[in-house]
């Protein structure tokens, strides 16, 4: 099957290069409203075609699958007008900034027999199946721990006051949509929606997060997500349970070593040789669409749903909205 992208940025480019590595997906189209900068991308990784016009784009016969890398405040209208079109998505996350529209797109979806994902590379990593798997070995949750906090270079262009679009409100940025978002899907893919959600967000002077601290509370455990682009410390997932912990240091997004600690035992799994995260993500996308394995795709749905709701109510708690 063949992908177009809408997008030239470096998020794209690692995407290309897991592309390029499975059985059946080929990138036959770029999109870029600049067009020099769609032809540099289509030159350095072999695409034979580059669009400036969106709707020649959507109506091109030779792209089954559109993956859209643009601005947040993009996502929804592209991805509706690409399931309008009949062709396949696949969105950067986060999916849309709202659960009503990342829900109508699902619906859209399934409507026509299309399959559509958010590009989360959590939820098709081998160590995060570990670690589902080996849940039921630290006994009942209590406590959940995620910290993901990463000094973003776009930082210190907004400690000059000059705002970029990750720091920008109109383009649906911020510390929670962004970097704590791959603690929250790790929770919600792990134990589904909580009950309750609060978010304490330190803020910049045009009220976007620039880091945070959510709380989602579950009948039986309470987790903290941290999320930070203005500083920097040690990351990892930590959930205890009441026989033992399950530990995995690193970024959320990377899924490293799984280590699980019990009253008997401690071991280490690790079942991810390849260090690129994408392309793990693409090696299952590539079966999903080979397969049409729609059962997969809706379970996959349902975590971005979950993880879109929790990331709505933390904004709302925090009377901040875009």
């Amino acid at each position: 099957m063949t992908i177009g992208t809408i997008g030239t940025g470096q998020i794209v480019e690692k995407i290309l290069t897991s592309i390029g590595k499975t059985r059946h997906l080929k990138c036959s189209a770029v999109y870029s409203r600049a067009k020099e900068k769609g032809q540099a991308l289509a030159k350095r990784f072999g695409i034979p075609a580059v669009y400036t016009d969106m709707e020649a784009f959507l109506n091109a016969p030779d792209i089954d699958i559109i993956y859209i890398a643009s601005p947040n405040s993009l996502h929804y209208s592209q991805a509706k007008m690409a399931l309008e079109h009949g062709k396949h998505v696949i969105v950067e996350k986060p999916m849309t900034p709202y659960y009503g529209q990342t829900k109508e797109l699902f619906d859209l979806a399934l409507e026509k027999g299309l399959l559509c994902f958010e590009a989360s590379t959590i939820g098709h990593a081998p160590n995060f199946a570990i670690m589902k798997e080996h849940l039921e070995e630290i006994g009942r949750t209590r406590l959940v721990l995620c910290s993901y906090s990463q000094y973003s270079s776009r930082y210190d262009l907004l400690r000059k006051d000059e705002v970029t679009n990750m720091f920008d409100p109109a383009f649906c940025g911020g510390a929670l949509m962004d970097i704590n978002y791959y603690n929250i899907y790790t929770v919600t893919a792990l134990f589904g929606r909580p009950g309750q959600v609060v978010y304490y967000p330190n803020r910049y002077k045009n009220g976007i997060d620039t880091s945070g601290i959510l709380m989602m509370i579950y009948p039986d455990f309470v987790c903290q997500c941290t999320g930070a682009k203005d500083t920097w410390g040690a990351n990892g997932v930590q959930i205890q349970g009441e026989d033992g912990y399950i530990f995995v240091a690193g970024s959320t997004n990377e899924s490293g070593p799984v280590k699980v600690v019990t009253k008997v035992s401690e071991k280490i799994y690790d079942v991810q040789p390849d260090g690129n995260q994408w392309y793990y993500e693409f090696q299952s996308l590539d079966r999903l669409f080979y397969d049409g394995d729609m059962e997969r795709c809706k379970a996959l749905m349902q975590a971005t749903l979950d993880t879109a709701w929790v990331l709505e109510e933390g904004r709302k708690s925090a009377a901040m909205d875009f």
